[in-house]
């Protein structure tokens, strides 16, 4: 009777010791950086806000926000738009189009490279969007601090799939910030969370240089700096392979590729 209680007791403690390893996942955080907040973004003037508007309003009604929502962040709390039924017949006749959109891949799981095409909250979301307008989606990647140029020279039509977008900017009419974030620095779990002298990868943009120059006391502390280019997926590809130690990514990258 002992002997089948011992043994019943070794399944338990293995049981529940590897469902706390699988809790954990494959990365961590390491150290937080700073709060960012995802915008869609147009031309000023441009009548095209009023047609997603409507169309995200009929979405976030439906349901569709939310089931997307859960699908890649797990909580329909992650995202915020608002809600109205039947929004679109406010403007009556829809006349077919292409729509371009301007994604930074750096952040997912809002954008995210899949093969030869591109998924993730955002793209999906964008997609829905275009199906209710009759419209035909087009996707350019694009750098959040690029936004300006890349609408105002006519590359894109909307900033949009996680991109950053400076709020108080007069270059560029914000239709909604819906999501806040965090900017991590990730490790691989059960590595150390010490920095010195290691290697961190950060994206291209020069936001993430500005960033770490900010944080004196980590820059300092590093031992090499490398930007490489690829988005969310190429870094933490990196960190999995010890390519590098740490990379600079978001809160819900970290917890998305701990899942995927």
């Amino acid at each position: 009777m002992k002997r089948k209680l011992l043994c019943l007791a070794l399944a338990f403690i293995m049981v529940f010791g590897l469902c706390g390893c699988s809790v954990g996942g494959k990365y961590k955080t390491v150290k937080s950086l700073d709060k960012q907040e995802y915008s869609i973004g147009f031309r000023n003037g441009d009548s095209t806000y009023h047609y997603i508007d409507k169309a995200l309003k009929e979405l976030s009604y439906e349901g569709v926000v939310d089931e997307l929502a859960y699908k890649w962040f797990g909580s329909s709390k992650a995202v915020s738009f608002p809600s109205e039924k039947n929004a679109l017949e406010e403007l009556g006749y829809i006349e077919s189009r292409e729509f371009i959109i301007g994604v930074d891949l750096d952040f997912a799981p809002l954008c995210i490279v899949d093969g030869e095409d591109y998924s993730g909250f955002d793209v999906e979301l964008a997609r829905a969007v275009c199906e209710k307008l009759g419209w035909t989606l087009k996707i350019q990647p694009i750098q959040s601090e690029k936004a300006f140029v890349e609408l105002n020279s006519g590359n894109i039509d909307c900033a949009w799939g996680g991109v950053v977008l400076d709020t108080q900017s007069v270059d560029y009419t914000i239709l909604v910030t819906y999501m806040s974030d965090k900017l991590v620095i990730a490790a691989k779990s059960g590595m150390s969370g010490s920095l010195n002298g290691k290697t961190l990868y950060i994206g291209t943009a020069q936001y993430y240089l500005d960033i770490l120059t900010e944080n004196e006391r980590i820059a300092n502390r590093v031992g090499q700096i490398s930007r490489i280019q690829g988005g969310a997926p190429e870094y933490f590809d990196s960190l999995f392979t010890g390519a590098c130690d740490f990379i600079l990514t978001t809160e819900s990258a970290v917890d998305y590729f701990n899942t995927h």
